[in-house]
This record gives structure tokens, C-alpha cells and sequence, in this order.
């Protein structure tokens, strides 16, 4: 069940699922910043913004 960054974050730096806005899947992290890390380099080249995510 995919999660809204909104209502709940991951521990930091666990890799997890995540959905961006534009609405690509791939797996990430949290930085103990509060920045998110999309692993797939070309989802993050396109400026994608994550705004959910879910255990994987």
C-alpha cells in the first residue's frame, strides 16, 4: 500500500518504493536530512519529485 509522504516517512536511508509525480516507480531512500534520493538515474534526471512510497 503505497504511502503519501504527507502522512508518514521511511527511516533513513531504508531503500524503499517510491511513485513520483510523474508517476514512475522505482526504489529510493530518505536522507537523515529529510531529502529523498531516487536511485534510477534517468527518473532523477527528469527532475522527478517523489510523493509517495511503500516498504518493498
Amino acid at each position: 500500500m503505497w504511502k503519501l509522504i504527507t502522512e508518514s516517512l521511511p527511516k533513513p536511508f531504508s531503500r524503499v518504493w517510491v511513485k513520483t509525480d510523474t508517476g514512475r516507480e522505482t526504489t529510493g531512500y530518505l536522507k537523515s536530512n529529510g531529502e529523498w534520493v531516487i536511485n534510477c538515474v534517468t527518473i532523477r534526471a527528469t527532475g522527478a519529485v517523489v510523493v509517495s512510497w511503500r516498504d518493498g
